[in-house]
């Protein structure tokens, strides 16, 4: 179910699964700006229902066309995806880069990466927990990569 959270002259802030609002609202070809951080692709269900593995990667590739569709001809897309973590192991996923490059490579949306922005946020919490601060072999993973994207060379 969706909430209409924040309205000006400019535009509107919806709360909802973006599939959904984006189809309920009828879009296409309106809207200059997404920004968006999907949930995390972690390895542990949350209680708001995250996906994990493949279906994280097939989940976040199949909003590319849907996300394309709604942008204007020079609209852009920003994501911020988090890193992501091999269960139980102490190693970097390659799911989060996976995962983007399946969402800009998708046949279905012919989208663009135009920049990649580096989040630095030194103040994170210590995460993956179990491999910083119990086992202590890993430092705070302190940045998320934030990619911007778009429809045309034309994005500005």
């Amino acid at each position: 179910m969706s909430k209409l959270l924040y309205k000006t002259d400019y535009g509107k802030y919806y709360i909802g699964k973006c599939e959904e609002e984006i189809k309920r609202l009828k879009l296409k070809r309106k809207v200059q700006l997404i920004i968006t951080s999907p949930p995390y692709p972690l390895n542990n269900k949350k209680q708001y229902g995250n996906l994990t593995g493949d279906e994280y990667l097939e989940w976040l590739s199949n909003l590319a066309p849907l996300f394309s569709e709604v942008l204007t001809e020079n609209g852009s897309i920003v994501i911020e995806l988090g890193n992501a973590w091999e269960k139980d192991r102490p190693v970097q996923s390659l799911l989060h880069l996976k995962s983007l490059m399946n969402f800009v490579e998708n046949p279905l949306a012919k989208l663009r990466l135009c920049q990649e922005f580096v989040c630095y946020n030194p103040a994170r919490l210590p995460s993956p927990a179990q491999w910083v601060t119990i086992n202590r072999i890993r430092t705070i993973d302190s940045f998320t990569h934030v990619w911007w994207m778009s429809n045309s060379d034309s994005f500005y």
